[in-house]
């Protein structure tokens, strides 16, 4: 006896149990016969209650395989797979077949790893990932849709039939087609739909197809085998379309999927069927797609850029989520929605005007409600009263809101803005005593103050001020 090493079997169970990682022993049938504390505390159980039940049943969510062991089994090495957990938390099993016995019987050791944090850490640092990034961007999307479909901010009758087709389309499972401007809330009504959905109990993946590179795509859809390429990962790599199992996928930008992976993703939409990079056989997958986009897809398989067939595929249930300068009825409750966000983060929450509110109301917003929360964001931190007023908008939203071509307003609210914004130009020009300065506390061009300052003979004004003085 040597350091206190006597019984091989009860030294064996000490350093089973003390893995950090959990270990599993299986038949080739897929049931558990052995379990350490790590794997128990890991799916939430005893080791006793672990032990004769089938690994299938304790991955109820994403990634799971029916014929992972068998795999594990007739490859002869190892077979890797993350899979999703209960509370949020992913693993990565990884399967390998022991050497037959005397008697011929084998057995499949299964070491089961936490990578809930890891996952975490490249969600951080990777922004092609599809968690958000920082704590402000998750606050934002759950303001904008925390529960459910009623929480989505909907006055105008352009948003609430939107709303209608999303409660439609979650009853079936066909493709779904969201097609509206940059900064609309396409990816919001995506997330609406899969929560309404049947797969609201499995992940939901997001993917941006114009965010990352042509030569990068096809692994990060699909997923690459062990030693599909040099500088490959020895484990291989799972693919967004996998994670999605049982759950959604959401592309978002489909326009600026390459051509060669458009025919991919038909032959997944059409057969569940997926090629990860580099392997022998195909995977069969179940995963609903939502695409959305801010192209004309028609277009685009006209002039050649999008296949005609998939377009044909993805076609089928379309939702057009209209523009904010459509459905103004929506932006004053938006407004005060993310008010009520911005005290949660900045600890302040002035009103907006009246007057302030009616030039918003007018303003086109090219940028749709994208372009109002960071309006809004940053006139809040600018506020240095309980009051955002005219004045303290940036002079060429006010500019804009004069000179669109929306429908007719009273003249009374024209009248109204153009005496306002000649206050926010005398006020700039009493306070820096230049046009130089004016113009860029307001944020334009010196040519801009000199003109609105023409405009409203605000320079006489100054001058018959100052005499008077």
């Amino acid at each position: 006896m040597t350091d206190g090493l006597c019984d091989e079997g009860l030294t064996l169970t000490a350093l089973v149990d003390g893995a950090v990682d959990g270990l599993l022993l299986l038949s080739p049938t897929g049931f558990i016969l052995r379990a350490n504390d790590a794997a128990a505390h890991l799916f939430g159980t005893t080791k006793e209650q672990l032990c004769q039940r089938q690994l299938g049943e304790l991955m109820p969510r994403t990634g799971w395989e029916p014929g992972f062991v068998a795999k594990a089994i007739s490859g002869g090495g190892i077979v890797s797979r993350s899979c999703d957990l209960r509370g949020e938390r992913k693993v990565l099993l990884s399967a390998r077949a022991t050497t037959p016995q005397a008697g011929g019987q084998r057995f499949v050791v299964v070491t089961v790893r936490d990578i809930s944090g890891v996952e975490a850490l490249v969600g951080h640092i990777n922004p092609s990932t599809p968690r958000s990034a920082n704590r402000w961007s998750e606050l934002r999307s759950r303001a904008i849709s925390e529960n459910d479909s009623d929480s989505v901010i909907a006055e105008s009758a352009a948003l609430r039939a939107v709303k209608e087709n999303v409660r439609d389309f979650a009853s079936v499972d066909s493709p779904v087609l969201l097609v509206g401007e940059t900064g609309t809330g396409k990816n919001v009504f995506a997330r609406m739909i899969h929560r309404a959905s049947k797969r609201a109990i499995g992940p939901l993946r997001e993917v941006n197809c114009g965010a990352i590179p042509a030569g990068l795509m096809e692994s990060e859809l699909f997923g690459y085998a062990r030693g599909a390429f040099t500088g490959a990962d020895a484990r291989g790599k799972v693919g967004v379309v996998e994670l999605a199992h049982n759950g959604t996928l959401l592309l978002d930008e489909i326009g600026d999927l390459p051509q060669p992976l458009q025919v991919k993703l038909l032959t997944f939409l059409e057969s569940g069927e997926i090629w990860p990079v580099g392997a022998a056989k195909p995977k069969h997958l179940d995963a609903r797609v939502i695409a959305a986009t801010n192209a004309n897809l028609s277009e685009m398989v006209t002039q050649g850029g999008f296949r005609k067939d998939l377009f044909y595929r993805l076609n089928v249930l379309i939702i057009t989520v209209p523009p904010l300068r459509e459905r103004s009825e929506d932006i004053p409750p938006l407004v005060e929605m993310m008010l009520r966000t911005l005290e949660r983060k900045l600890g302040k929450r002035p009103r907006l005007s009246s007057d302030a509110l009616a030039v918003l109301l007018r303003y086109p917003f090219p940028g749709n409600v994208r372009e109002l929360w960071n309006l809004v964001e940053r006139l809040v931190v600018c506020a240095k009263t309980d009051t955002i007023d005219v004045p303290d908008l940036p002079l060429d939203v006010v500019d804009s809101a004069l000179s669109t071509g929306a429908p007719a307003e009273p003249a009374s609210l024209k009248q109204l803005v153009k005496k306002l914004e000649a206050r926010i130009v005398r006020d700039a020009l009493t306070r820096y005593g230049t046009q130089s300065k004016a113009a860029k506390h307001l944020g334009v061009g010196q040519a801009t103050i000199a003109r609105k300052a023409r405009l409203y003979e605000i320079g006489t004004a100054l001058a018959r001020q100052s005499a008077s003085e």
